[in-house]
C-alpha cells in the first residue's frame, strides 16, 4: 500500500512512541552544564560548536559593551570634575570679590567716621544743628510710616 504524505498519521502505538521519543529528544536537554551532549546521528559536534561560537560571541559582545560603558563613565567623570573645578573657581572668585567690597566699605566707613569726628571737633555748633535736623527728619518719617500701617 502506498503512503500519501498528505494523509493523517495512523493512530498506532508504534507511531506515537517513535514521534514522542524524537520530539522529546529534540526539545529537552536534561544534561548538567558542562556535560557533553549525548550525540545523535551527527555526534553532536556541530551543535556544540555552534553553542560554543554563540557563547564566545555573547562574551565578546558583553566585553565590548562593558568597555564602552567604562569609557563613557570615565568621560562623564572627567567632565564632572571639570564642572566641579569651574564651580569652585567661580565660588572662590565671588568670595574674593565680596571680601574686597567689604574691605572697601569698611575703609569708606572708617574715613567717614574720621571726617565726622573732625567736623564735630572743629565746628561743634553746626554738628549739633545737623544732628537735630537729621533726627527731626527721621522722626517725621517714622511717624508717617507708623500711621500708614494702621
Amino acid at each position: 500500500m502506498e503512503s500519501n504524505s498528505l494523509s493523517p498519521p495512523t493512530d498506532t502505538g508504534d507511531a506515537r512512541e517513535s514521534t514522542e521519543g524524537s520530539s522529546n529528544a529534540a526539545w529537552s536537554d536534561t544534561r548538567e552544564a558542562g556535560q557533553p551532549s549525548q550525540g545523535g546521528p551527527t555526534g553532536g559536534g556541530a551543535d556544540d560548536a555552534s553553542m560554543r561560537k554563540a557563547r564566545e560571541d555573547a562574551d565578546t559582545f558583553g566585553r565590548k559593551a562593558a568597555d564602552a560603558t567604562q569609557d563613557s563613565l570615565q568621560q562623564v567623570q572627567a567632565k564632572a570634575d571639570g564642572v566641579v573645578q569651574a564651580g569652585k573657581a567661580y565660588a572662590q572668585d565671588a568670595v574674593n570679590a565680596a571680601g574686597k567690597k567689604i574691605d572697601s566699605m569698611k575703609g569708606q566707613a572708617a574715613d567717614l567716621k574720621q571726617r565726622s569726628l573732625q567736623f564735630a571737633a572743629h565746628e561743634p555748633m553746626k554738628a549739633v544743628a545737623y544732628a537735630a535736623a537729621g533726627s527731626a527728619v527721621l522722626t517725621a518719617v517714622l511717624l508717617s510710616w507708623m500711621r500708614g500701617r494702621r
